[in-house]
């Protein structure tokens, strides 16, 4: 298990190898995501050695920098490569309304690589 609370420039990381399921929540702003990202490429290139036959992806990012956004997509790189070697990978892309720019990036992504996406809509209220 690898668990990295958020801060005001890096997102909540959990990753659960049990169960199969990454979820990458929250801002990634950081200036600097060289050490965030290497740490959770290195926990997914361990999982990789004996991954569960299903892993999920969720990514529900506030906001992300040119930076942390190639290091995000070799995450998903790594992911595509456990799909490759016969594993059913999903990446759940959650976005706000279509307003954040967070959804034109997720269509990128999933245009690059081969993983299938499913992107969901979390519609927030300013009521």
């Amino acid at each position: 298990m690898y668990y990295k609370e958020a801060s005001e420039e890096t997102p909540l990381v959990s990753l659960n190898p049990d169960k199969g399921v990454l979820i990458i929540d929250g801002n990634c702003n950081s200036e600097a995501p060289d050490e965030f990202f290497k740490e959770i490429s290195g926990w997914i290139a361990s999982y990789s050695k004996n991954p569960k036959d299903i892993t999920t992806l969720t990514i529900n990012l506030g906001g992300i920098n040119i930076s942390s956004s190639k290091y995000l997509l070799n995450i998903i790189y790594q992911l595509e490569a456990l799909q490759k070697n016969g594993c059913k990978v999903n990446i759940r892309w959650v976005y706000n309304n279509g307003e954040d720019g967070n959804y034109e990036l997720g269509k990128d992504y999933s245009e690059m690589a081969s993983v299938p996406f499913e992107f969901i809509e979390n519609f927030v209220s300013n009521i």
